[in-house]
């Protein structure tokens, strides 16, 4: 069974319940305590088992969707919801297969960093960057692997989840540029996912994306946050390898042809 959640439902209680650390998980309670859902582009809903049990939720962010699935989650009841939601991509745990047909998948690796950096770069000059500097490093450092949003979606979404704490962001400076970035995508009380790190082609093999990296995984290791990561496949292994991530498991990512 799936349930619409409404203004009523304890929506991250339950998620809590089923398994907080989870960078699922932490995805879901993250756009929920950003947008709640009477707005109009984001939608919530619970799954229900055949007793009644809590199996796991789903979120809605325009034609974009976040699934947190379990083992006792009906994949057959959400493959049917899912054809006819009419998104554009759904992202979900690479463990639980989907039956769409009219979507094309690709995945990756999920890793996860449990344990504080014993090191940092004293030398290093961290800032909270502005948005725009910060969004046009990651364009410039944009791949296939990673198409930006528009300037002004990532602007109102990034400014937004700023000021309600759901997401954090910080930078390198080298002089007066941003030589560095990165950000977490989503953050709950027991996780956050890291995402959208970008190191200025420019300033390269002098350590700045080790170094924010670093920094931010530990700001967040010092809230009591696991940190995970979603990595493309066969993309900056050797780097995240070097920093002590370990893998934790796998994504995949549904998308419309």
């Amino acid at each position: 069974m799936i349930i619409s959640v409404d203004q009523t439902t304890d929506f991250v209680e339950v998620i809590s319940r089923l398994e907080e650390d989870n960078p699922f998980a932490c995805r879901l309670i993250s756009l929920y305590q950003s947008y709640k859902p009477d707005l109009a582009f984001v939608d919530y809903w619970l799954l229900m088992g055949d007793m009644l049990n809590y199996t796991g939720a789903i979120a809605r962010s325009g034609s974009v969707f976040v699934l947190f699935l379990t083992d006792e989650t009906d994949l057959e009841e959400v493959s049917s919801f899912m054809r006819v939601s009419g998104a554009s991509e759904i992202l979900c745990d690479g463990k639980y297969k989907l039956d769409l047909f009219d979507m094309r998948a690709h995945s990756g690796v999920i890793l996860r960093k449990t344990e504080p950096f014993e090191k940092l770069d004293p030398y290093a000059r961290i800032v909270q960057p502005d948005i725009r500097e910060a969004y046009y490093l990651i364009v410039r450092c944009a791949d296939r692997n990673f198409i930006p949003p528009s300037f002004e979606d990532f602007y109102v979404d990034v400014n937004h989840k700023l000021r309600h704490h759901s997401m954090s962001m910080h930078g390198v400076r080298e002089g007066h540029r941003l030589a560095a970035v990165a950000m977490t995508v989503a953050e709950s009380d027991k996780s956050a996912v890291l995402g959208a790190v970008a190191c200025d082609p420019d300033f390269r093999k002098n350590g700045y994306g080790s170094a924010i990296v670093k920094y931010l995984t530990n700001h967040m290791l010092e809230h009591g946050k696991t940190v995970y990561l979603h990595r493309a496949k066969n993309a900056n292994e050797r780097f995240y390898s070097k920093l002590g991530f370990t893998e934790y498991g796998s994504w995949c990512e549904y998308s419309r042809n």
